[in-house]
């Protein structure tokens, strides 16, 4: 027997991919909120923000307390594209209050009325971009939050992972303010 005839009668790997698994993979659906650009903050993209379901809304205010995009006098990029007003409006407190039962994370923002610096304060933070994927009710946050205190600038990232439970929403993990259980 030849080398060739032995090679020839090998047959080629085939992908063992459960069919279910590669309808799952399908489904994500991709929501671009702040894209990245030269310049922080990243560039807010409503055409992706309207399309929003009321949860992944409520996950957009929720991240609009925890980092800035772009605040000045009380108003803030991402807050004004969801269509909120400004920041710690009603509209904002109901929404995060009604997903986010009992998080820790999501009281504290209330509490400080979802407050954010200007980007002309000392100390403030802007999304460089923030991404959600949805597969099923798991929806992943990816972010690049940059941070200015000082004259000192660092980076927090994700992902952050959540999931949709009926009409909650419980936060699976979470690197941006992480410490608040």
């Amino acid at each position: 027997m030849k080398n060739s005839d032995t090679i020839a009668s090998t047959p080629p790997e085939k992908d063992h991919t459960p069919v279910e698994e590669i309808k799952e993979q399908a489904k994500a659906e991709t929501y671009r909120l702040i894209t990245e650009s030269k310049e922080t903050p990243g560039i807010i993209e409503g055409n992706d923000i309207a399309k929003l379901s009321e949860p992944l809304k409520a996950i957009a205010a929720l991240y609009s307390g925890l980092g800035g995009s772009g605040c000045e006098d009380g108003n803030c990029g991402l807050t004004t594209a969801l269509v909120l007003g400004k920041q710690d409006s009603q509209q904002q407190k109901d929404l995060v209050k009604k997903w986010f039962r009992k998080d820790a994370a999501a009281e504290q923002l209330i509490k400080q009325d979802f407050y954010q610096m200007p980007n002309s304060s000392s100390n403030f933070s802007d999304f460089r971009f923030l991404t959600f994927e949805q597969k099923g009710d798991t929806v992943t946050v990816n972010y690049n939050l940059m941070t200015y205190s000082h004259g000192e600038i660092d980076y927090i990232q994700g992902p952050d992972k959540f999931v949709i439970k009926g009409n909650t929403i419980e936060t699976l993990h979470r690197n941006i303010w992480k410490d608040v259980k």
